[in-house]
């Protein structure tokens, strides 16, 4: 399987060995499950449907209702489609559960989730300008993103032009994290250090695509 759903439950510190103290943070995939399938004869391609997060029958709409009956699933709050091979495909079952084991120990990872959001902010947070120096003669001009005009010709300012605006609530994937545990008996993983997201926020788990890239890499040599 080429990834997992999970929440993140928060940052913790675990001891490896030697002693030293490694900031991990702690990702729940509690609850994880096969939703549905998808075969070459019927869907031209395979893959995986995973289902996170149960839901009340209520939140789900008519149409989720119905994809759900008609695969013999229970309802889930997210569902996110992995592509797979055939063989791989052919092995899972409707309604089988999804562990933590799927990770090892010491195994590189990219995490995707959406950031936290932090309202408006200006040029200096949000895009990380330098600021205008402090001087005698600077005046209410220090966080100031400067001209954002051509002069005359075009007379406009252009698309994507860096300025103040809403920062955050964006998809981020923090790429070769570590890791670091794998608790199988509480679905829990463990990563070396931050991932995008608020606790409780939803993330998707999967193998490092630059490990698989050099992997490949070293077989051709």
């Amino acid at each position: 399987m080429k990834g997992l759903i999970g929440k993140k439950v928060g940052m913790s510190q675990v001891f490896v060995e030697g002693g030293n103290m490694v900031p991990v943070t702690v990702i729940d995939i509690t609850s994880l499950i096969v939703v549905g399938k998808r075969t070459p004869e019927k869907d031209k391609y395979s893959a995986v449907t995973l289902g996170f997060g149960v839901a009340k029958e209520k939140r789900l709409t008519a149409a989720q209702k119905g994809s759900f009956k008609k695969a013999g699933a229970p309802g889930r709050k997210i569902v996110k489609e992995f592509r797979m091979s055939a063989e791989e495909v052919a092995k899972l079952n409707v309604g089988d559960e999804v562990k933590a084991d799927l990770f090892i120990k010491g195994q590189m990872v990219d995490v995707t989730g959406i950031t936290k959001g932090r309202g408006y902010q200006g040029v200096m947070k949000r895009w990380s300008f330098r600021g205008f120096g402090q001087t005698h003669g600077t005046h209410e001009y220090r966080r100031h993103p400067g001209a954002i005009g051509q002069r005359k010709t075009p007379g406009r300012v252009y698309p994507n032009k860096k300025l103040p605006g809403h920062y955050g609530v964006e998809q981020v994937t923090t790429q070769n994290l570590e890791v670091i545990e794998v608790i199988t008996e509480k679905n829990l993983i463990l990563v070396k250090g931050g991932i995008p997201g608020h606790n409780e926020g939803v993330v998707i788990v999967r193998p490092s695509i630059k490990s698989a890239i050099r992997e490949s890499h070293k077989k051709k040599k």
